[in-house]
Protein backbone atom coordinates (compact mmCIF):
# COMPACT_ATOMS: atom_id res chain seq x y z
CA UNK A 1 0.00 0.00 0.00
CA UNK A 2 1.46 3.38 -0.96
CA UNK A 3 2.46 5.77 1.83
CA UNK A 4 0.11 8.50 0.58
CA UNK A 5 -2.94 6.25 0.90
CA UNK A 6 -1.85 5.08 4.35
CA UNK A 7 -1.30 8.70 5.44
CA UNK A 8 -4.74 9.64 4.11
CA UNK A 9 -6.39 6.79 6.04
CA UNK A 10 -4.61 7.74 9.26
CA UNK A 11 -4.85 11.54 9.08
CA UNK A 12 -8.29 12.06 7.48
CA UNK A 13 -10.24 11.46 10.72
CA UNK A 14 -7.84 13.67 12.68
CA UNK A 15 -8.20 16.50 10.18
CA UNK A 16 -11.99 16.12 10.22
CA UNK A 17 -12.08 16.34 14.03
CA UNK A 18 -9.80 19.39 14.06
CA UNK A 19 -11.95 21.18 11.48
CA UNK A 20 -15.15 20.28 13.37
CA UNK A 21 -13.74 21.57 16.67
CA UNK A 22 -12.52 24.79 15.02
CA UNK A 23 -15.92 25.34 13.38
CA UNK A 24 -17.82 24.69 16.63
CA UNK A 25 -15.60 27.13 18.56
CA UNK A 26 -16.11 29.78 15.87
CA UNK A 27 -19.88 29.21 15.90
CA UNK A 28 -20.13 29.50 19.71
CA UNK A 29 -18.13 32.74 19.67
CA UNK A 30 -20.30 34.20 16.90
CA UNK A 31 -23.50 33.26 18.75
CA UNK A 32 -22.24 34.95 21.92
CA UNK A 33 -21.47 38.14 19.96
CA UNK A 34 -24.87 37.96 18.32
CA UNK A 35 -26.67 37.62 21.69
CA UNK A 36 -24.84 40.64 23.13
CA UNK A 37 -25.59 42.70 20.02
CA UNK A 38 -29.28 41.71 20.00
CA UNK A 39 -29.65 42.59 23.70
CA UNK A 40 -28.07 46.01 23.10
CA UNK A 41 -30.25 46.63 20.03
CA UNK A 42 -33.43 45.57 21.79
CA UNK A 43 -32.82 47.93 24.71
CA UNK A 44 -30.96 50.73 22.92
CA UNK A 45 -33.36 53.51 23.94
CA UNK A 46 -35.11 51.98 26.93
CA UNK A 47 -35.39 54.24 29.94
CA UNK A 48 -34.39 53.61 32.58
CA UNK A 49 -31.55 51.53 31.20
CA UNK A 50 -32.49 47.87 31.60
CA UNK A 51 -30.42 45.33 33.51
CA UNK A 52 -30.14 43.28 30.32
CA UNK A 53 -28.51 46.22 28.51
CA UNK A 54 -26.10 46.80 31.39
CA UNK A 55 -25.18 43.10 31.48
CA UNK A 56 -24.60 43.06 27.72
CA UNK A 57 -22.39 46.17 27.92
CA UNK A 58 -20.34 44.53 30.66
CA UNK A 59 -19.68 41.53 28.40
CA UNK A 60 -18.24 43.48 25.46
CA UNK A 61 -14.61 43.28 26.64
CA UNK A 62 -14.88 39.51 26.88
CA UNK A 63 -17.09 38.65 23.91
CA UNK A 64 -15.64 41.14 21.40
CA UNK A 65 -12.04 40.81 22.60
CA UNK A 66 -10.91 39.97 19.07
CA UNK A 67 -12.53 43.08 17.52
CA UNK A 68 -10.24 46.07 18.24
CA UNK A 69 -12.58 48.63 16.64
CA UNK A 70 -15.53 47.47 18.77
CA UNK A 71 -13.36 47.56 21.89
CA UNK A 72 -12.12 51.07 21.09
CA UNK A 73 -15.71 52.32 20.63
CA UNK A 74 -16.80 50.58 23.83
CA UNK A 75 -13.96 52.15 25.85
CA UNK A 76 -14.84 55.61 24.51
CA UNK A 77 -18.51 55.09 25.34
CA UNK A 78 -17.62 53.70 28.78
CA UNK A 79 -15.57 56.85 29.52
CA UNK A 80 -18.56 58.97 28.59
CA UNK A 81 -20.81 56.94 30.91
CA UNK A 82 -18.55 57.76 33.86
CA UNK A 83 -19.51 61.45 33.79
CA UNK A 84 -21.81 62.40 36.64
CA UNK A 85 -24.84 64.51 35.66
CA UNK A 86 -23.95 64.97 31.97
CA UNK A 87 -25.19 68.10 30.25
CA UNK A 88 -27.79 67.80 27.47
CA UNK A 89 -24.98 68.15 24.91
CA UNK A 90 -22.98 65.39 26.60
CA UNK A 91 -26.08 63.17 26.59
CA UNK A 92 -26.41 63.68 22.83
CA UNK A 93 -22.73 62.79 22.40
CA UNK A 94 -23.19 59.67 24.55
CA UNK A 95 -26.15 58.58 22.44
CA UNK A 96 -24.22 59.14 19.22
CA UNK A 97 -21.26 57.13 20.53
CA UNK A 98 -23.63 54.31 21.49
CA UNK A 99 -25.06 54.28 17.96
CA UNK A 100 -21.51 54.18 16.57
CA UNK A 101 -20.69 51.27 18.91
CA UNK A 102 -23.75 49.33 17.73
CA UNK A 103 -22.88 50.12 14.12
CA UNK A 104 -19.34 48.77 14.58
CA UNK A 105 -20.71 45.63 16.24
CA UNK A 106 -23.19 45.18 13.39
CA UNK A 107 -20.36 45.41 10.87
CA UNK A 108 -18.25 42.86 12.73
CA UNK A 109 -21.22 40.46 12.72
CA UNK A 110 -21.84 40.85 9.00
CA UNK A 111 -24.84 43.20 9.13
CA UNK A 112 -23.29 45.45 6.50
CA UNK A 113 -26.64 46.87 5.34
CA UNK A 114 -27.63 48.08 8.82
CA UNK A 115 -27.05 51.83 8.81
CA UNK A 116 -26.73 54.14 11.81
CA UNK A 117 -30.02 55.79 10.86
CA UNK A 118 -31.69 52.38 11.09
CA UNK A 119 -30.05 51.67 14.44
CA UNK A 120 -31.25 55.03 15.77
CA UNK A 121 -34.88 54.15 15.03
CA UNK A 122 -36.78 52.78 17.99
CA UNK A 123 -40.44 51.94 18.48
CA UNK A 124 -42.25 52.33 21.77
CA UNK A 125 -46.05 52.47 21.99
CA UNK A 126 -47.64 55.49 23.63
CA UNK A 127 -49.31 53.17 26.16
CA UNK A 128 -45.86 52.08 27.43
CA UNK A 129 -44.78 55.70 27.78
CA UNK A 130 -48.03 56.58 29.60
CA UNK A 131 -47.59 53.63 31.98
CA UNK A 132 -43.97 54.59 32.69
CA UNK A 133 -45.08 58.15 33.48
CA UNK A 134 -47.82 56.91 35.85
CA UNK A 135 -45.35 54.56 37.57
CA UNK A 136 -42.84 57.39 38.03
CA UNK A 137 -45.52 59.69 39.49
CA UNK A 138 -46.76 56.96 41.87
CA UNK A 139 -43.25 56.18 43.06
CA UNK A 140 -42.51 59.86 43.61
CA UNK A 141 -45.73 60.33 45.59
CA UNK A 142 -45.19 57.19 47.70
CA UNK A 143 -41.63 58.33 48.45
CA UNK A 144 -42.84 61.83 49.38
CA UNK A 145 -45.43 60.39 51.77
CA UNK A 146 -42.98 57.98 53.36
CA UNK A 147 -40.31 60.64 53.82
CA UNK A 148 -42.78 63.06 55.41
CA UNK A 149 -44.47 60.55 57.69
CA UNK A 150 -42.93 60.09 61.10
CA UNK A 151 -44.87 56.92 61.79
CA UNK A 152 -47.75 54.98 60.39
CA UNK A 153 -50.45 54.22 62.96
CA UNK A 154 -51.55 50.61 62.91
CA UNK A 155 -54.93 49.84 64.44
CA UNK A 156 -55.64 46.14 64.78
CA UNK A 157 -58.98 44.98 63.46
CA UNK A 158 -61.16 42.91 65.74
CA UNK A 159 -61.11 39.22 64.91
CA UNK A 160 -64.24 37.97 63.14
CA UNK A 161 -66.57 36.04 65.41
CA UNK A 162 -66.20 32.28 65.25
CA UNK A 163 -69.37 30.25 64.74
CA UNK A 164 -70.50 27.88 67.49
CA UNK A 165 -68.99 24.39 67.24
CA UNK A 166 -72.24 22.61 66.55
CA UNK A 167 -72.93 24.78 63.44
CA UNK A 168 -69.62 23.97 61.82
CA UNK A 169 -70.10 21.77 58.77
CA UNK A 170 -68.86 18.21 59.03
CA UNK A 171 -66.21 17.06 56.59
CA UNK A 172 -67.57 14.92 53.75
CA UNK A 173 -67.45 11.22 54.42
Amino acid sequence: MPVSILAAIVFSPVIAVVITLWWEKRKVKHEAKYRVFIALMAHRKSYPISHERVNALNLIDTIFGDCPKVLAMWHEYYSMLQRQNPSPQEQVEQHQKYIELLSEMAGSLGFSNLKQTDIDKFYIPQAHMDQAQINAECQAEFLRVLKNTERLPVVPKPAPPTPPRDILPHPPA
